[in-house]
């Protein structure tokens, strides 16, 4: 007993070495993971397989076998760069899997490196000259480069080694379709139908050759025959839907929508189409419907909810968008189209530096969502930074080529820059995407005014009032087109009658007023604007108007009567604060006007021109610091102000506390903004001068005397420098020019003590 129970104790000590052997041989447990990973595949549980297969191949990197499985399983759970990864390391393990070296050729192919496509193909046929899939991989290779001689022989040897592979023929229809042979490429096409009638991928095809030949009636009748082969599936009807779409059947369209959503009743993007369609045939109530339809059946429903407030957004129902869209944000903050539409949202309201930041965080997200970067284009447009605008709608043609609003965005940014050409172009291109794109249309006919072609532009806005005879801003350009071709009496007899239409339409009153000047009937003009305000007496761009004619005939209390009034009208109009501070100027009023700049300051703190105004006044009234304050908030804002940084270098290099070197540095800032100033020249001159730079100095203050001879002054500081640098003659020359001329001299007395000595 004790001898057998010695020999079992022997036996399980022997079996736990061997087992224990065997979990500590790599060989072994690779292949057991492979196996394991095999039998998940043939299961058809892929993400087990996976993990199978990495364990194999982490125990043994170079395990091909391992690496291939591994491959097509990343292909059938949509992982194609992890796949051709693994395939890569397959076929470059084991050159002998042709399937391997094929499958990696072909990702190749579709990454666009064909030349290391095409070497990997040479190989496959040098092992196997007959392998199918290879030799119809070179047609396409060769089709890509357009050796088409080439091309069809390589897919005519594949054919005949397997006459009976429909996909064959459809490979040599794409090859005889680039050699122009079409019904050559109608035959294969046919031919494939009939080796595989049952695939839809065969029927789409040939439907589809039809339709780029235009043989509508054919393309209708297997369109039809398609529906009859596969009545339990939804894309038939679609592909009809489609196709009665495209030739405005839009009935039948609607027809099969409706089918295909019978069929498949649970598929939430069928609603969504359908409500698309009812969308571009204008039927809004029947498209929301459809909508809220797609909302009940999706398992995504903040991604329809999204849609749905973009449409409410272009049907101008904002607050029914705004709803949707926050419905969306409080589930997912960072939802993409449900911040997109925050974002329109937020552009309407004038919002445009609180949409900017969406914007943006968008463009990190999406960097290749064009209508995100139209957005931000408009968004950057609307707070003036024009460069950085047209940057966005330039990326946004980018990567949406066909969008007409950002194309008729970027006509808006030539025509700006004046480059009407251009624009016209880029109008013409938005005009093709979009039929009825009335602003290109706009953009379009105003360019041609710019580049004189009168009579195109009339006949343009012409054919755009037939349209829409009732658009304010059709007949104004219109009536501009007649002005161009001197037809004046019918310019003028329409922006009347825009006026009878549309009494507070302010450019049409501007041109008739500039008419009436140019007649030199300023009374006439004045006379006109009262008629308009009897018919609009509460508009302040009336009032402004006939403020500044008086204001120029001096009847200065009058017109500072009418500055009240329209800023009374629109006290956050920043125009009605400088034009009244302006007038107060002129009447000698300067506390008024300064009190006027401070309270539009204290509305707008970055308002240049109030804070240039106020510099001004309070220099001419003694109150350097205030002045110089006034000067630095400009410079703050915007450094490279010239008036500014004039005004402030002049104010440094004065006085007892003179920083002679901080005001050399403003002043060559303004020279560098306006070179051709004679104030700026005049002012770097002094500064020079006071530096005892004079031969600096000097150029300078000729430049400025040359510009503006009959000021006293700058004659002054040109004899100062010729006195210092020997010029005498000169000197006394340019002293007998100043003190000849009339006007504010305040050196006066100087001028003539120095022409004394």
């Amino acid at each position: 007993m004790n001898r057998l129970n010695a020999f079992i104790k022997t036996v399980v000590i022997v079996s736990l070495v061997i087992l224990a052997a065997a979990c500590s041989d790599p060989d072994v447990k690779k292949t057991a993971h492979y196996e394991k990973g095999m039998k998940y595949v043939k299961a058809e549980e892929l993400k087990p397989a996976i993990l199978e297969f990495r364990n194999a191949v982490q125990i043994d990197p170079k395990f091909a076998d391992a690496r291939y499985q591994l491959g097509l399983a990343y292909l059938k759970t949509g992982e194609p760069k992890n796949a051709f990864k693994e395939l890569l390391r397959s076929a470059d393990l084991d050159p002998k899997n042709l399937d391997a070296q094929l499958k990696t050729a072909e990702m190749l192919f579709l990454g666009k490196d064909k030349e290391e496509s095409r070497k990997r193909v040479e190989k496959i046929l040098a092992a196997d000259p007959n392998y199918i899939e290879a030799l119809s991989l070179l047609a396409n290779i060769e089709l890509s480069e357009t050796n088409l001689e080439k091309a069809q022989t390589a897919i005519d040897n594949a054919i005949s080694l397997k006459p009976d592979q429909d996909r064959l023929y459809l490979t040599k229809a794409k090859v005889l379709s680039a050699m122009s042979e079409h019904q050559k490429t109608e035959e294969a096409l046919q031919k494939a139908l009939e080796l595989a009638p049952d695939k839809m991928s065969n029927h789409r095809a040939l439907i589809s050759f039809y339709m780029a030949r235009q043989e509508q009636d054919k393309a209708e009748t297997r369109l039809l025959e398609m529906e009859a082969a596969f009545q339990d599936s939804a894309q038939p009807l679609l592909d009809l839907a489609n196709f009665y779409a495209r030739n405005n059947n839009t009935g039948k369209a609607e027809e099969y929508l409706k089918k295909a959503i019978e069929i498949q009743p649970e598929d939430a993007g069928l609603n969504l189409l359908l409500g698309n369609f009812y969308k571009k045939q204008r039927k809004y109530d029947q498209a929301e419907t459809s909508f809220k339809e797609a909302l009940g059946k999706s398992d995504r429903p903040s991604d329809v909810r999204a849609i749905l407030a973009d449409f409410y957004f272009e049907q101008n129902k904002f607050d029914l968008a705004d709803k949707e869209v926050q419905a969306v944000l409080e589930q997912d903050d960072k939802h993409g189209k449900a911040s997109l539409v925050q974002a329109k949202l937020l552009i309407h309201d004038g919002k445009n530096t609180q949409a900017l930041p969406i914007l943006d965080n968008l463009v990190r997200e999406y960097p290749k969502w064009g209508e995100v970067h139209y957005q931000k284009a408009l968004a950057l447009m609307k707070t003036g930074e024009m460069e950085l605008s047209q940057k966005s709608v330039d990326e946004a043609l980018k990567y949406s080529p066909a969008d007409a609003k950002a194309r008729t965005l970027l006509a808006h940014h030539f025509f700006l820059k004046r480059d009407f050409e251009a624009a016209g172009q880029q109008a013409i291109l938005g005009l093709r995407l979009k039929q009825n794109n009335f602003r290109a249309a706009v953009i379009l006919g105003k360019s041609l005014l710019q580049t004189k072609e009168f009579e195109k532009s009339y006949e343009l806005f012409e054919k755009m009032e037939e349209i829409t005879p009732e658009n304010i801003e059709i007949l104004y350009n219109k009536g501009l087109a007649l002005l161009a071709l001197e037809r004046r009496a019918e310019a003028e007899g329409l922006f009347e009658k825009i006026l009878d239409k549309q009494p507070e339409y302010s450019p049409a009153l501007v041109v008739l007023i500039g008419t009436d000047i140019r007649k030199q009937d300023v009374p006439g003009a004045i006379q006109r604007i009262r008629n308009q305000l009897v018919k609009s007496p509460e508009n302040p761009a009336y009032l402004l108007m006939l403020g500044r004619l008086l204001s120029d005939r001096n009847q200065d209390e009058e017109a500072l009567a009418l500055f009240r009034q329209a800023q009374e009208i629109v006290p956050e109009e920043s125009r009605t604060y400088l034009v009244l501070a302006r007038q107060l100027t002129k009447m000698n009023k300067a506390e008024e006007a300064i009190n006027e700049y401070r309270t539009l300051i204290a509305q707008n703190p970055n308002s240049v021109s109030a804070l240039m105004g106020m510099g001004s006044l309070l220099e001419q009234k003694g109150d350097e610091i205030g002045a110089r304050d006034a000067y630095k908030k400009i410079l703050e804002i915007n450094p490279t102000f010239a008036p500014a940084a004039n005004n402030l270098a002049w104010r440094m290099a004065e006085g007892e506390d003179a920083d002679l070197g901080e005001a050399l540095r403003l002043a060559m800032v303004a020279k560098e903004a306006l070179p051709d100033d004679p104030n700026i020249a005049d002012t770097l001159g002094w500064i020079h001068f006071k530096r005892g730079a004079y031969s600096l100095a000097l150029p300078q203050f000729m430049q400025a005397v040359t510009a503006r001879p009959e000021v006293p002054t700058l004659r002054y500081h040109l004899a100062l420098t010729l006195n210092e640098t020997g010029e005498m003659e000169q000197a006394k020359e340019e002293l007998k020019k100043s003190l000849e001329l009339e006007g504010d001299f305040p050196e006066r007395e100087h001028a003539l003590k120095l022409l004394q000595d």
